[in-house]
Parts: C-alpha cells; structure tokens; sequence
C-alpha cells in the first residue's frame, strides 16, 4: 500500500511540473560590445503554481533584475536585461542557459543565443558619387543589424572636411549626413575613392572605422601664351588642368639650328627631334593632377653672338700667350654613354712644359651638379677635397717638352639643357725659385652634342 501511495505522489508532482511553460521572446539578438547595447528578453511563464520564483545564469552573461519574485497560481509576463560581462571575450554567436527556478520546488532550464559583435561590424560609412561642381557633399552611416544604437557620437574626417556628429541608429537605418566644403579644394582634389574616418566614441575609448567617399569625373585643359622682348625673346606657354582626373598634355617649341644655340629652358624636354634646319623640342606630363599647370618657358638672347666674337678673339689671344708660357695646360671634355642613361662626361687635362719646371701641382674643381666617378684611370689624383670639390695631382718635376695628360669622369643623374660649363683648371709649379699659376681654358658642353 505505501509503494502504491509513492507512485501516485510521483506521479502527481511529474504532472505538476511538466505543467509550467515559458516562452520567450526578445527585442534583438545582438549585443554591441562597444557601446554597452542590452537585449530586453520577455519572458511569459503560465502554468504555474503559487510560490517564489528567481531566473539566473551561470555563464557570463548579466540577467537583471535578478531579485526573487512570487507568481500567483496563473499566467506572468516578465521582462530581464542581458549585459554581457566585461570578462566574457567572445566574437559572434554565444549560447548560453538561463534557469526558471521555482524555489524549493523546480528548476527549468531554457537556451538563447546572443550575437556579440564589435561596433566596426554594425557601422557601414560610404558615400554615393559626389559632383565637385558643387560645394555641398553628403556621406551616410549604415546600421547593419537588427540592434538600436542610442546616442552615437563620433568625428568624421577626410581630405574634404572634419566634423563632429551625435545621433541614433534605427536597426538597418541609413543615415546621411551633408557637409559644406571648401568649393577651390573639391575642385582640386582628383577624382577617384578616398577614406572617410569616423573615431566613435566608445566605452573603450575612441575606435576608428573607415569608409569609402566617391568623387565623381571632371575633364578641362586651358591654354595660356606670351610673348616678350626683342633682343632677348622670352616665349612663355602654359596648360592647365581645370578638372579633377589626371590629363596627358604636350608642349612643343620649335628653334632653328642657330637660335637654339642661345635658348634656354626652364626644364628639361622630354625628348629633342632635329628635321633639316629645325629643332623641335617637346614637353609631355603623363599625369597632370587638378589645378596643376605645365609651363614652358624659352629664353632666347640673341645679344650672345655679338659677344661671341669679342670672346672667340679673346680666347684666340690668351691662347696664344698660353702656348708662350713655360707651362700649357689645356682642358677638354667629351660625352661618355652610360649603361644606366646617367648624363656623364670625360675630362681630359693636357700639361706641357714649355722649360724645364719643379714642384709641379695640378688642381681642377668639380661642379656641384655633377659627382666624380672614383674609378680614375691611369693616374689617380694624389688628394681629393670633398668640401672644396677639388682633385689634386702631385706631379713633380717636368722637362722642356715633357707632356702629362691626366682625365677623370664626372656624372649626374639629371640631365642638362642648353650650355654646361666646366670651370678652369690650375697647375702650380716653381722656376727660379718663384712660384708660378697657370689656368687652363674653360670648357663648355651643348647638351644637344648627346643625340648628335
């Protein structure tokens, strides 16, 4: 008989337990870390007896209030609050069990998965195409999930603006957000994708999300000339880019074979192309940026012919009192090819005692364009200043008639246009127990000996 009244009261309390139910449902299922976000989760409890009941966790998920309450025999709604502790480091799904206990008397346990995510993966910022015709540019922030953000504040930046923002995020909500810009500075700035930065205010300080700003195409080349001078002509030609992508421009100025001897340029041509009695020199910029202008400036000084007499005959006439000396030297240089197309040419200096001579010192100064290239050949200079670019050759004695010839090559990286001088050398020697100088004729290079 007592066996028989144990399975009744069993069998009564399994039916009365199996009697309580939940259901629960909630307003979302993410949680953004970043920015302290909650999900209210409802819970609807029928079937149920009268007595004292609690609802925890044992995972590291904070569920409030978490106070015991009572349930009269019947139906109750009851809503909680899901935080995430700060000791709970997991990214994406997170599953855990929350527990119904009837004090004393029951315990049912129930799942819910919580999609834990960081602000950059909620956050979306981009723009549509913008038009640099106009000084007013828009961007949107995106909400991604199906989660409320309340309160945003953040600093958005990029090459066109910085301005500071508060606001909220419906979930799937796409904010736009409009700016007053620098009209000159769209106009300038190239079309094509630049960043967008947004520094988010957040319970770990500041966090930065990027997106993409779209500047839309704008094509525009202005032409611009003048003309100056007589005796010394100045031609002058520029191209502007008035858009906002890149332009391929060309610039080309035309010289007979005698004026181009005294033209000069502001920069160097691209590339020379010689027809008969004509030359044609020829300026290209694959990549001209907004704004930006390509000018040519040609100087012409028509005045140096007159000149070149007057110095021919000077040279003539120091020549000759130089062959007379008891000591010549002469200087001369000539183009040298380069395996990497470095600009570089030979320098070659010549010595001849005209008598016999002592303590004999040859010294040539380097230009500052140039470098020296330190495999000489065969005579090395006995000293070389590199603060007064100077090379210095101890020689010695010299017989009447004795000639030394010594040569060294100088090269530059960068090319030159128009005329290239090369500053005179100096030879010290002793006769008769005085000392004696001797400069040597000062050479030039036409950089248009190169494709000759």
């Amino acid at each position: 008989m007592s066996k028989l009244m144990f399975l009744v009261v069993m069998m009564f309390c399994l039916g009365t337990v199996s009697a309580l139910e939940i259901s629960a449902t909630s307003d979302t299922n993410v949680i953004v870390k970043d920015v302290g976000s909650v999900i209210k989760l409802t819970l609807k409890i029928s079937n149920a007896t009268n007595g004292s009941y609690n609802v925890y966790t044992l995972s590291d998920i904070a569920l409030t209030p978490s106070e015991v309450f009572e349930i009269p025999e019947g139906f109750i709604t009851k809503e909680f609050i899901l935080t995430p502790l700060d000791n709970l480091d997991v990214e994406g799904p997170y599953t855990f069990t929350y527990t119904l206990n009837h004090r004393d008397v029951e315990k049912i346990d129930k799942k819910f998965t919580a999609n834990l995510l960081n602000l950059e993966d909620v956050i979306e910022i981009g723009s549509e195409e913008i038009n640099s015709s106009s000084n007013e540019i828009s961007f949107y922030v995106k909400n991604k999930e199906d989660v409320y953000l309340k309160g945003l504040s953040a600093k958005f930046s990029s090459l066109l603006f910085d301005v500071e923002k508060t606001f909220d995020l419906e979930p799937f909500e796409k904010k736009i957000i409009k700016v007053v810009v620098d009209g000159f500075k769209l106009k300038k700035t190239k079309a094509g994708v630049y960043i967008i930065s947004g520094v988010f205010d957040t319970n770990k300080g500041g966090k930065e999300i990027k997106g993409n700003l779209y500047l839309g195409e704008k094509k525009g080349i202005v032409v611009t000339e003048d003309s100056s001078g007589f005796l010394i002509k100045t031609y002058t030609i520029s191209k502007i880019n008035t858009g906002n992508v890149f332009e391929s421009v060309e610039i080309d100025i035309e010289k007979n074979i005698i004026s181009r001897l005294f033209t000069n340029f502001n920069i160097e041509p691209t590339f020379t192309e010689r027809s008969g009695f004509i030359v044609k020199y020829v300026w290209t910029r694959d990549r001209l940026g907004p704004t930006e202008v390509l000018t040519v400036k040609s100087e012409t000084n028509y005045i140096l012919p007159l000149f070149f007499i007057i110095v021919l005959l000077i040279v003539i006439f120091g020549f000759k009192r130089f062959r007379e000396s008891k000591l010549v030297l002469n200087k001369s240089v000539k183009y040298v090819k380069t395996k990497g197309g470095e600009f570089a040419l030979k320098v070659t200096l010549s010595l001849k005692a005209s008598k016999a001579i002592s303590n004999v010192t040859l010294i040539d100064k380097i230009p500052i364009a140039v470098k020296v290239y330190e495999k000489f050949g065969m005579v090395k200079p006995d000293k070389i200043d590199p603060e007064s670019r100077r090379l210095h050759w101890h020689i010695g004695n010299l017989n009447a008639g004795e000639e030394r010839i010594f040569n060294y090559i100088v090269y530059s990286k960068v090319g030159f246009v128009g005329k290239f001088a090369l500053p005179e050398a100096v030879a010290v020697f002793e006769k008769e127990d005085k000392i004696h100088e001797v400069n040597s004729n000062q050479v030039f290079f036409m950089s248009d000996q190169v494709s000759e």
